[in-house]
């Protein structure tokens, strides 16, 4: 492969112009469909075959109308009662219904439990076109500036639900784009030159627009979630700058050894590139394998960051060889361009000592005469930061964990204290293959109205016959006498008509309610389970076949006692129980179903997605290192910076340390298994181009020593300053407005830390010391069967 990339830096060298004009149509064709086929992403989690969304699913397909996105508007007073309001309230929701895309608004004071028992807090509800979590911009806007611009003296307003977007509206801010100066500066120091430090930026910014504008290009027939532009951003910033620094300080290397520019060019292309080719290979597997999952926003998250790689990779083989023939000489300047010109003038000579007054020597020279007291270190170190995984808690973003003071945490907040810690996280139970709607059940809706009806008929007559006594008692004259008989022959005519009215709207209580008499038996029964505030029928529909039954648990969201009330509900005694062993199905779903359902599904898919990354992976570094134990070890060392990664992410964003989240709360679900599959991607990265250099220098010398420090040294300042990169990169998208990419970020910037700092830049070297010469074993029968492939083509540029 090395023969191969050395002969295309050589061409995209000379071609310089026409491979920068390739990717210029590359980007616009990319950037032009985009723009066509745009569609906003989506904050929305699916997870197809799960017992809760399928009951979902399956909830929108029976009742069209319900499945969409809704919102609650709160209103609070802490003085009086709300209903003193009321005319000011419907004012205001006459006004909100006007809204485009807000398709129905129901008043809390004309749903029977809209306003809580003290009367200080009340909801009214919103029906929203579109499906949740991709309600239009425009309409969350115009609402929440309606409910802002209300003035209603005593009562505080709050939006909750989709009433507040929740997918960012920009995807870059001021913290990443001071990520990008930072790592900047980090490319003009390790490099020296404004010009060979600009090329790394501008080939990582080629690989996010070429992602970022590929993945809207699809954004019509794929569902995008909100977090997979910003990942794609965030892994292509990092690795494309990195990449193309590897291969600019190889560049400078071989300049520095006497060779010309377009020679440097190419075996720059063949040694530091196929070893980008490689690292960015396992980065890619990493990153693929998230299909094992079976999660499809986690599939097109993943697929979406591993082609963003290895855009990446692509471009840095491909533009930077071009973008160096274009500047040339001027590419480094002062003492370096002064120090490459006396190089070539004297002829090429290969710098096979390292300084030993050199910092990076003196390091290296100390971890490998104090091995076990480093690693012993280092350890514990790791080992302090990673304690607080202990009591990570997985849960899904929802207004219960929204930033205090916030307009979704208020009004959840509020209807907590008014109505019940269940009421945010209500169950919906989908009843089907129920019977038909019986003349039994429409006989018990109408006997019951009927009596109702009776009562008040009872009561009317009482009243009218005492006034009309009253007024015979005060008759005096004939005239008076003709007059009462004629009112009161005009009421019994009025009252007749009010009966014949009465019996109407009973007719159609009794189509419009006798549907729910079955469902109000099982709602009953479900009341009667731990932990049910209340158990009532929601809707009907196929003749009462099939119907949804809400129940509000006493306990919230993401209590333990929910979880454990969505469970026994689905056992099947419960179920036979509740249903009163019928024919008929019960399924369960809402925020605690899907969140219990979730955590099932990516637990089982865990091990067998860490099969696959880590099994293709091992591959991978053995055939390109020769070696049983170099992959083992490297795997034990990303075990350490996932331990530290997810330590550090318990105590910042779920209990709250340093004020950087800013709602502490469990950590988002799906982020632990994308974290890994990126964490250890990356932390390949550097085990190649740390080890690498120490297994060329063992297969030139022999002596294992000397090949654990030369091989540091020479890999030691272009790691640090990728690591360096990658963790400026990575936090600037601490600040991200959304909490899943503000999470991830800094997850990634400790796990990069402690991966490139404390297990390769300090534990591998000792690690690699004490193995010596074994580190590089290998069974004669496997070293007969794997391929030789030179990482850096060593093997094909030997001088």
């Amino acid at each position: 492969m090395g023969n191969f990339l050395q002969k295309l830096g050589a061409r995209a060298f000379e071609l310089k112009w026409v491979i920068v004009l390739v990717w210029i149509v590359i980007l616009g064709i990319l950037g032009a469909t985009a723009a066509h086929y745009f569609k906003s992403p989506t904050s929305a989690i699916k997870i197809p075959g799960t017992e809760a969304q399928k009951t979902f699913d399956r909830y929108g397909e029976l009742f069209p109308d319900e499945g969409k996105g809704s919102g609650r508007i709160v209103f609070y007073t802490a003085d009086g009662q709300v209903r003193d309001h009321a005319t000011e309230i419907n004012q205001l929701l006459a006004r909100i219904d006007d809204v485009d895309n807000v398709s129905a608004v129901i008043s809390p004071f004309t749903n029977p439990k809209g306003i809580s028992d003290d009367g200080k807090t009340a909801y009214a509800i919103l029906q929203l076109d579109g499906t949740i979590g991709s309600i239009d911009k425009a309409t969350t806007d115009k609402v929440e500036s309606l409910v802002g611009d209300a003035r209603i003296q005593g009562v505080e307003i709050d939006r909750g639900g989709d009433l507040v977007r929740k997918v960012p509206d920009e995807i870059l801010g001021v913290g990443e784009i001071a990520g990008v100066l930072i790592a900047l500066m980090v490319l003009l120091i390790t490099l020296g030159s404004l010009i060979a430090a600009g090329m790394p930026i501008i080939t990582a910014l080629v690989a996010v627009g070429a992602s970022a504008a590929g993945l809207f290009s699809l954004s019509q027939v794929i569902e995008v979630n909100s977090t997979t532009p910003a990942l794609a951003i965030m892994l292509g910033l990092a690795v494309g700058i990195d990449y193309s620094l590897f291969i600019i300080n190889r560049y400078r290397s071989l300049l520095l050894e006497g060779y010309d520019y377009k020679t440097a060019a190419a075996r720059a292309i063949g040694t530091a590139g196929s070893a980008v080719l490689f690292a960015a290979s396992t980065v890619v597997i990493a990153l693929a394998s998230l299909t094992v999952v079976q999660i499809p926003f986690m599939t097109t998250m993943g697929l979406t960051a591993a082609a963003t790689v290895a855009a990446a990779a692509i471009i840095a083989i491909t533009l930077v060889p071009a973008m160096l023939g274009i500047a040339g000489k001027h590419v480094f300047r002062g003492k370096t361009r002064q120090a490459i010109a006396d190089a070539q003038k004297r002829g090429i000579k290969h710098n096979e000592h390292a300084p030993h007054r050199s910092g990076w020597w003196k390091w290296g020279n100390t971890i490998t005469k104090y091995p076990y007291a480093i690693i012993a270190v280092a350890v514990l170190i790791i080992a302090v930061i990673a304690y607080p995984v202990k009591d990570m808690r997985l849960g899904l973003p929802t207004d219960e964990f929204a930033a205090q003071g916030s307009s979704e945490r208020i009004a959840y907040d509020r209807l907590t204290d008014g109505f019940g810690a269940g009421f945010n996280g209500p169950l919906l139970i989908l009843v089907e293959n129920m019977p038909q709607t019986s003349q039994a059940d429409k006989d018990t809706v109408r006997n019951a109205a009927m009596a109702e009806f009776n009562k008040q008929v009872a009561a009317q007559t009482e009243s009218a016959q005492t006034a009309i006594q009253a007024q015979m008692a005060q008759i005096t004259t004939p005239e008076q006498a003709v007059a009462l008989q004629q009112q009161i022959a005009a009421q019994q005519a009025a009252g007749e008509q009010k009966k014949q009215e009465a019996l109407v709207a009973i007719d159609r209580q009794v189509e419009q309610y006798a549907p729910l008499v079955q469902y109000n038996q099982i709602a009953q029964r479900i009341a009667k389970q731990d932990n049910v505030d209340q158990a009532l029928p929601v809707t009907t529909a196929n003749n009462g076949t099939v119907g949804v039954i809400q129940v509000v648990p006493k306990s919230g969201p993401s209590d333990a006692a929910t979880g454990d009330l969505v469970n026994k509900l689905r056992e099947s005694d419960t179920q036979d129980n509740v249903l009163d062993n019928t024919t008929a199905t019960l399924g369960v779903t809402g925020t605690t179903a899907m969140q219990i359902d979730i955590n099932k599904k990516l637990s089982a898919a865990l091990p067998v997605y860490l099969a696959v990354v880590v099994g293709l992976s091992l591959i991978l570094l053995v055939i390109a290192f020769r070696s049983i134990l170099v992959p083992i070890k490297a795997t034990l060392g990303f075990l350490l910076s996932v331990a530290a990664m997810f330590g550090a992410l318990v105590a910042v964003f779920q209990w709250g340390w340093f004020g950087i989240a800013e709602a502490p709360g469990p950590i988002v679900t799906m982020l632990p298994i994308i974290g890994i599959g990126i964490l250890f991607g990356l932390a390949m990265d550097y085990e190649f181009f740390l080890v690498s250099g120490m297994h060329e220098a063992h297969q030139h010398t022999g002596d294992a020593h000397k090949a654990v420090l030369r091989g540091f040294y020479q890999g030691a300042k272009v790691v640090v300053a990728a690591a360096a990169i990658m963790v400026s990169v990575f936090a600037g998208f601490i600040s991200n407005h959304d909490t899943t990419v503000q999470a991830l970020g800094f997850a990634l910037t400790v796990g990069i830390f402690v991966d490139a700092f404390l297990v390769r830049m300090t534990i591998v070297p000792a690690v690699m010391q004490l193995l010596g010469s074994s580190a590089w074993w290998l069974p004669k029968w496997l070293d007969g069967i794997l391929p030789h492939i030179a990482i850096e083509g060593e093997s094909d540029n030997k001088a």
